[in-house]
């Protein structure tokens, strides 16, 4: 007898656990259908003030997904083009070249300056990083004879830097070639 009490009080937890998981249910759909509200170009269901929107009859609301701008379309059909230098049209000998303020040639050659001057410093930290890796055998440090993790982990370090200083080498190298060397023309 005392284990069907024990039973019948679990059906009963089990029965309250339904009905709530019912009501909460039911208390979702009904405000999914709260009231719907046209606020000038925006829709909403908690507007800022009722009096300047309209309410819209409840009816069931069908999301359309916009269709992409052609552009943006066109973008994303196109094969993608790695970074090269732009191309110069060819001049006619009709048109003129452009002139260059002689202050704009100036700061265009100090930023070609930086660039190369960056480049060769990313060259050289890449050959001391190669050499330091010693193709994927570097030296072990007295502090990673007992623990080879460490060992490990300052090897992946090492592959790291190198690719990441790759990576620099080849955008320096990019920007180099977007920057063309100027010759400077001198003003009578």
């Amino acid at each position: 007898m005392m284990h069907w009490r024990f039973l019948e009080g679990h059906r009963v937890k089990w029965v309250t656990l339904c009905l709530a998981w019912v009501l909460s249910m039911v208390g979702a759909s009904a405000q999914a259908q709260a009231v719907i509200y046209r606020c000038g170009q925006e829709y909403t269901n908690a507007p800022r003030s009722t009096t300047q929107c309209e309410p819209l009859s409840t009816q069931a609301i069908m999301v359309v997904p916009g269709t992409q701008p052609s552009g943006t379309a066109l973008a994303a059909r196109r094969p993608v083009v790695p970074d090269v230098a732009p191309v110069q049209p060819e001049r006619t000998k009709s048109e003129p070249a452009r002139a260059v303020p002689p202050e704009q040639a100036e700061r265009d050659a100090q930023a070609r300056t930086l660039v190369v001057q960056e480049l060769e410093k990313a060259r050289q930290q890449l050959q001391q990083l190669t050499q330091e890796y010693n193709e994927g055998e570097p030296v072990k440090w007295a502090a990673e004879a007992r623990n080879h993790q460490k060992y490990l982990d300052r090897v992946a370090s090492l592959k790291a830097a190198m690719a990441r200083t790759e990576r620099d080498i080849d955008s320096l190298q990019r920007e180099l070639a977007r920057r063309p060397l100027l010759a400077r023309t001198t003003t009578p």
